[in-house]
């Protein structure tokens, strides 16, 4: 009787003081995402190798994700977001280690049963607009690297004018926890921070911009500090049938180890590293075709005092760039993995040391039913050591049916073949290798 007397006066509480809060306007959005995965060979090693076949078989699997976004207007031009994941994972995976600290199972892949990511202010003011807090991804530019796009907590000040936008933002990107005792002394300032500016114009058949970054990151305090300066430029127009994008990320970074702690280690430098998306494509109505290049350089092992590439991978650039089924899919890495697991050689989500180029098209049979096809080719721009075998990533067809059962619900059939290059024997020409397919099928609801 004492528990409910607690319960019941916690809840007129929470409706005394929060009688304002309810009465403000709050919007919903959100989506579900349940996917169907077989995957007949994710290892990429033949079942007849006799080095590392442990790794070797077929996987068969759902997964889900409900994403639910809430925005409250608290008073005109003023506005709370909130955003929560829940149920992030394999159907019925098995459970991991309770944790001691809070006694938590998670499921494999889930950090949660329900996870709040987004949570920030946003307010307008007479000379602009200030955002602050966990706020969720946007797209600057192009698809390509979207590094400011990430949901981390930023302080941003963005003003527009006309066709013009322009922005000034702080990303927390890590933390870093206290080392005391080291030679250089504890602490607890080993974070990594990056410092934004952005500027963009549209117009009628398009739009431009350019964007310039400093990271400035000590998580490794005790032995080297990382800097790096750089800069995104895109531009993307149509002309007529025609649509072309271009964008650039252009990388100036250093590396400087801490001669106290290791005073013969080499400073790590860079001249300059560029990588470049490059995408067009012509609507010929109800069909449209076109090719996709990225190329972005590798780190050659040769040059120690010098990094080449690998940027992506740093800044955690391109997650959400998937022009594959396969091949630098984040939502294949994530879930499926892929490589062989005995090498060290696995397929990745960042466009970092690769040479890519696709053909595709797409063809709206009906308009709700959608049938599109790609070709890609990749190879990697350095071999990581000498010892590797070979560059080549290999080749991939996909195929993919949409269909739109109501205006916020999808139905997606998938099939993806990859030709395994020998890029994934690594420094092992003993392995052998066999080819990789993908089946999948996934339902989407957007709200």
């Amino acid at each position: 009787m004492k528990r409910f007397w607690i319960v019941l006066l916690s809840l007129g509480l929470i409706v005394a003081f929060g009688t304002t809060v309810f009465a403000a306007d709050a919007k919903f959005n959100g989506e579900f995402k349940m996917q169907g995965w077989y995957n007949k060979n994710a290892s990429l090693i033949d079942q007849d190798s006799t080095v590392g076949s442990s790794y070797r078989g077929s996987s068969a699997f759902y997964t889900q994700r409900l994403r639910m976004g809430i925005d409250i207007e608290v008073a005109k031009g003023l506005k709370l977001g909130t955003r929560f994941d829940a149920l992030e994972r394999k159907w019925m995976a098995a459970r991991k280690a309770v944790l001691p600290n809070n006694g938590i199972a998670t499921t494999d892949n889930e950090q949660e049963n329900i996870g709040f990511e987004i949570a920030y202010v946003q307010f307008f003011l007479p000379f602009g607009i200030i955002t602050a807090g966990n706020v969720p991804a946007s797209q600057f530019g192009t698809p390509f690297n979207d590094y400011v796009a990430y949901d981390n907590p930023i302080i941003a000040y963005t003003f527009m004018k006309g066709p013009w936008v322009i922005s000034a933002s702080l990303k927390k990107s890590q933390d870093g926890v206290a080392y005391p005792g080291t030679a250089i002394g504890g602490g607890t300032d080993f974070d990594s921070d990056s410092y934004t500016m952005q500027v963009q114009n549209r117009w009628k058949t398009g739009n431009a911009g350019a964007q310039l970054t400093y990271v400035r990151s000590r998580t490794s305090s005790t032995a080297y500090t990382t800097d790096i300066p750089f800069s995104v430029l895109f531009v993307r127009q149509k002309l007529g049938k025609l649509f072309i994008e271009d964008e650039a990320l252009i990388i100036l970074g250093f590396q400087k180890y801490l001669d106290m702690v290791n005073p013969a280690a080499t400073d790590v430098k860079n001249g300059l590293s560029i990588s470049n998306y490059f995408n067009i494509n012509v609507d010929l109505s109800p069909a449209k075709i076109g090719f996709m290049f990225v190329y972005s350089p590798g780190d050659d092992p040769t040059t120690l005092d010098k990094r080449e590439g690998g940027y992506h991978q740093t800044l955690g650039n391109d997650k959400t760039f998937n022009p594959a089924l396969i091949l630098f899919n984040n939502d294949y890495v994530t879930w499926m993995g892929g490589g062989p697991a005995g090498n060290a050689v696995g397929l990745t989500t960042h466009f970092d040391n690769v040479w890519f180029y696709q053909i595709y098209g797409d063809f709206n049979i009906t308009p709700k039913l959608n049938l599109g096809t790609s070709f890609t080719y990749a190879y990697a721009d350095e071999k990581p050591s000498a010892a590797y075998i070979d560059k080549d990533y290999g080749y991939e067809l996909d195929v993919t049916m949409k269909y739109k059962i109501f205006a916020n619900l999808e139905y997606m059939i998938g099939a993806a073949y990859l030709w395994t290059g020998d890029y994934f024997k690594g420094t092992n020409s003993n392995v052998k290798l066999f080819n990789n397919y993908l089946i999948t099928h996934k339902l989407t609801l957007t709200f």
